[in-house]
């Protein structure tokens, strides 16, 4: 038995990898408009299953500031996530565990029911928006149902830490959205 079998078993059995979402097909839009504020698209990633033959969401940064993240916190700055839906199951492509439960952030147990309500019926083309401006503060669309309207800037935060934090979902996705597209 060659000593490179018990590395190839190991990756085998690893079922989520992240990529940069440079493969041909769709990609992020190169600017959202969020109430009349025009934001740029900073970093996009893509989020795979099965060794990444099966593509399960794409995720695009957009914001008025720079992609660090220390731009992106303070309250002053306008920024949005976009989440496009890629995954479509099918016999040959079942992903065995549920991925949309890593699209909702750590937050308090009624908000995360409220958000798992809202995902729960996510499919291929759906796109979650989750917006802030100062002005008007945190939104979560889901297609174009708004999900949550007017929270507070700590919710962005706190969808911006899940993919940019100390703990990201990844560190690949992390790294993706942080370089520049």
């Amino acid at each position: 038995m060659s000593t490179s079998l018990p590395w190839l078993v190991i990756a085998l059995a690893a079922t989520v990898a992240t990529a940069p979402a440079q493969s041909p097909g769709r990609s992020a839009p190169a600017r959202l408009t969020v109430d009349d504020v025009v934001l740029p698209l900073r970093g996009e990633a893509r989020r795979t299953a099965l060794l990444g033959t099966v593509v399960l969401y794409q995720l695009g940064l957009f914001s008025t500031r720079g992609p660090d993240a220390e731009s992106l916190a303070p309250a002053s700055v306008a920024k949005a996530l976009r989440v496009e839906v890629a995954y479509e199951p099918g016999p040959e492509r079942r992903v065995p565990r549920d991925w949309r439960h890593e699209l909702i952030p750590p937050l308090a147990p009624e908000a995360v029911a409220h958000l798992r309500g809202s995902f729960a019926p996510l499919r291929r083309g759906d796109v979650v928006l989750v917006e802030y401006t100062p002005a008007r503060g945190t939104f979560v669309r889901v297609n174009r149902a708004v999900a949550v309207s007017g929270a507070h800037h700590d919710l962005m935060l706190a969808f911006l830490d899940h993919w940019l934090g100390d703990r990201p979902v990844s560190e690949a996705i992390k790294r993706a959205l942080l370089a520049p597209p």
